[in-house]
């Protein structure tokens, strides 16, 4: 609904005969009462009587939800009007940063056989699927003539780990060209840490190289998923991150910052046991779960007939999976939900939360660049992993032939920056969830064949009203507030990912905005 604007010279504060004038508004009916936001994130509850009065222009200013239309700026003026513009501002600052978050895949080679892969792995003795120096000279290029100040190197592959070599001169000569301060470089590990050596884990650690793996739940549900040729992969996963622990505790780093981030790929064998799941991370001492759903990409046709899901049987596991662990939330332990946690700071904070997938337009080329092996760049690692399974529509370059200039000029870039600007799409630009949501044009393709949603048949746009839905209903609820407020609240790590000194003093927690760096730009970790 367009604001009215008021009329020149009109004088400020209520009257009694004063009909509303909105700020721009959306709606959403959800439990028998009306959600309404406004672009600035403010969100207020009302019912059905007094929003229908409201629409209609006759809510009076001597109303009693006269106070609460003003409190969330529901109600126009001109400063009401500047701060809201202020707030999209800030809520939007990535579109002034560039590329902050540089996929880099290290080999497609892979010593695992998950059932659900959609990384395009090769066996692990297989040739000709490496990244060479040479490769990788011209990857860091591109990657530091991004004009953002600060910029994550997330090794990804197949695994990583496999080709140490290419991530080791990775480190140390993207050290060495940011010695002078010219960018804040932070480097990434995404494994399934079975193939690491003490002295790799030893060298990962002194480099401040963050380290995420994957657990998929207890053991048996675990290892049915992610094979490792003689079985045995969750308890050789968490036997190195136990390695990793020991060598933070002998560098006498605060174990609430120097720690292996875990993460969850939902597939069918798990959605009937999301608290077992939850217990699970809860017994590993961990203190965030990302449970994620599957995703088409790179997938065929087959493996996803038999791991995937519907929307729906999705939504079910993942709200049980909440109602769990806020009750254990409320038996006093710490734990939260990753996804969540990123919807609650889009909706409770003015601060990025640093998630591509949450912002408008997308973070596709704009907040993330993918480097395949052989020196192809994509807009993102799921552009990359279509073009896996055929299609390199979403593949914009190669470092060998352009340079960054060369690549952010594609026209792929600019065509998904259009079909993502959430502002201008139909079904999203009147929904209510529109500033707190975000588009895939990558998935869009891949399951309807059109960069922009059709939103009505859309799983991914079911999950994501599903879990704003459920969020906005706890929200609304006595005493979940504050409770669900703290799973805004993240730690600053950075002191962590940085190479260790001798005498140089331990890192300390200390809380931060959860859009300080170093967060990944894009879904978290996936397939390691």
């Amino acid at each position: 609904m367009k604001a009215r604007r008021p009329a020149r010279g009109r004088k400020p504060g209520p009257e009694p005969d004063r009909k509303p004038d909105l700020m721009p508004v959306r709606w959403r009916e959800l439990g028998g009462r009306v959600l309404v936001t406004n672009d600035g994130g403010d969100y207020l509850w009302l019912d059905r009587e007094p929003f229908e009065a409201l629409m209609a222009g006759k809510l009076k200013a001597d109303h009693p939800l006269w106070a609460e239309l003003a409190r969330t700026e529901m109600l126009h003026d001109a400063a009401v009007e500047a701060r809201v513009v202020e707030r999209v501002r800030r809520r939007s600052h990535h579109l002034q940063v560039g590329p902050t978050l540089h996929v880099v895949v290290l080999t497609l080679r892979c010593n695992h056989a998950c059932t659900y892969c959609h990384a395009s792995r090769q066996p692990e003795r297989r040739a000709g699927f490496d990244m060479s120096l040479e490769t990788a000279a011209r990857v860091l290029d591109v990657i530091l003539a991004s004009p953002a100040p600060d910029l994550t190197i997330e090794f990804q592959g197949g695994e990583p780990a496999l080709n140490f070599p290419v991530l080791r001169w990775f480190v140390e000569e993207g050290r060495r060209r940011t010695a002078d301060g010219s960018k804040h470089l932070y480097f990434s590990l995404v494994s399934n840490l079975t193939t690491l050596t003490q002295a790799q884990i030893d060298y990962l650690v002194d480099q401040g190289v963050a380290v995420c793996t994957s657990i998929d739940g207890p053991a048996e549900l675990h290892d049915r998923h992610r094979r490792l040729p003689g079985g045995g992969s969750h308890r050789k996963t968490r036997a190195a991150m136990a390695r990793f622990d020991a060598a933070y505790r002998k560098r006498r780093l605060d174990p609430a910052l120097a720690y292996v981030n875990a993460l969850v790929t939902v597939s069918r064998g798990s959605l009937a046991r999301p608290e077992a799941l939850v217990d699970e991370y809860v017994r590993m001492g961990q203190k965030v779960v990302h449970l994620r759903p599957l995703n088409p990409f790179g997938m065929g046709r087959k493996i996803w007939a038999r791991e995937g899901y519907t929307a729906d049987e999705f939504l079910r596991f993942w709200t049980r999976a909440l109602d769990h662990i806020l009750e254990l939330n409320r038996q006093g332990i710490e734990m939260a939900e990753k996804m969540a946690a990123l919807l609650l700071t889009r909706i409770l904070t003015d601060d990025d939360p640093n998630y591509a997938d949450l912002r408008s337009p997308c973070g596709a080329a704009i907040g993330q660049l993918a480097y395949n092996h052989d020196g192809r760049v994509y807009t993102c690692d799921e552009g990359r992993m279509v073009g896996a399974m055929g299609d390199d529509l979403f593949c914009i370059g190669d470092v060998h032939r352009h340079t960054y200039a060369d690549l952010i000029a594609h026209p792929t870039v600019r065509s998904l920056c259009v079909s993502s600007c959430l502002e201008c799409l139909p079904g999203c630009a009147d929904c209510a969830y529109a500033p707190y949501c975000g588009v895939c044009p990558v998935y869009n393709y891949v399951e309807q064949g059109d960069l922009v949603a059709r939103c009505a048949t859309n799983d991914r746009c079911r999950i994501m009203l599903g879990m704003l839905d459920y969020l906005f209903q706890r929200l609304a609820e006595p005493g979940l507030s504050e409770l669900l407020r703290r799973w805004t609240e993240v730690r600053d790590r950075s002191s962590v990912f940085e190479p260790r000194r001798a005498g140089k003093p331990a890192a300390r927690a200390k809380a931060r905005p959860a859009a300080a760096p170093p967060r990944r730009a894009k879904k978290g970790a996936r397939r390691k």
